[in-house]
């Protein structure tokens, strides 16, 4: 079983999109996949399923429970209506209990008591036979997000074309990327603007912004003491909303990308 994680350093940059797009695709192709939405703080995937013709059936129990001890790796896993699709929820709702200490034992890194959960739902994982576990977690540079990275054989870091990711890549990667060992990395870089897809004529000046900002990021990705090789370019098309894409919308470009990037994933 293969452990991937999507990672970024900021949200917005479309990490839930390519993550749950890329879980239902490899599913598609005849994996067994386990999709788990381990962004405590803003969980999304129960909606995002909600709006699409995917029909989940419902575990009683959430992954944020499980992380705490409330109970076993088996209760909170949701089969769907594709026999090779499983997904895990998190409950923001827990959270928000204010008699609740979840919120506090999560927010505690403790003694590893959290990173050990994660290696105990991978190693039940394992047992299922499950070909790829995939977390989106959370953005940025927090405790759980750190132990989403140290657990995983692949990282999947989520760029965008702007000038706020430079700085934010180079903090990323020294506090982050460069201190793992054993996992792999790779980016991508994601809402990329196509000149030749656009109704307008772009201002020069944008265009030219767009060139620096890539050139900055791929250099500060390759320079790095981490080299971060980029896996895939998606551009960006209008009017992509949360969706799932290869299920419902399997000849839209954004699906033909994550045809492209599978292909990739899986070589």
């Amino acid at each position: 079983m293969e452990t991937i994680t999507f990672h970024s350093y900021r949200g917005g940059v479309g990490k839930t999109l390519l993550s749950v797009n890329t879980a239902v695709k490899l599913a598609l192709s005849g994996k067994k996949v386990c999709l788990v939405d381990f962004d405590l703080r803003a969980p999304s995937h129960q909606s995002l399923f909600a709006s699409s013709t995917f029909s989940v059936s419902h575990a009683t129990k959430s992954f944020t429970g499980f992380l705490v001890g409330d109970h076993g790796p088996e209760s909170v896993i949701n089969s769907t209506n594709m026999d090779n699709f499983h997904c895990v929820f998190s409950n923001i709702e827990i959270l928000q209990q204010k008699e609740s200490k979840i919120r506090t034992k999560l927010t505690q890194h403790g003694e590893g008591r959290i990173l050990a959960k994660l290696f105990e739902f991978i190693r039940y994982c394992n047992s299922q036979e499950f070909d790829f576990l995939i977390f989106d977690c959370m953005p940025g540079i927090t405790y759980r997000s750190l132990d989403a990275l140290v657990v995983s054989d692949k990282i999947m870091v989520v760029t965008r074309p702007v000038k706020s990711e430079i700085s934010g890549l180079r903090l990323v990667i020294s506090e982050c990327y460069s201190k793992l060992e054993g996992a792999k990395l790779f980016s991508i870089m994601n809402q990329v603007e196509q000149i030749e897809d656009l109704v307008h004529t772009p201002n020069p000046l944008d265009v030219n912004l767009v060139k620096v900002n890539i050139l900055g990021i791929t250099k500060c990705l390759e320079e790095s003491s981490t080299s971060i090789p980029l896996l895939h370019t998606f551009p960006r098309i209008p009017f992509v909303t949360e969706r799932i894409y290869v299920l419902d919308e399997k000849e839209h470009p954004f699906s033909t990308e994550i045809d492209i990037f599978c292909t990739k994933l899986l070589q």
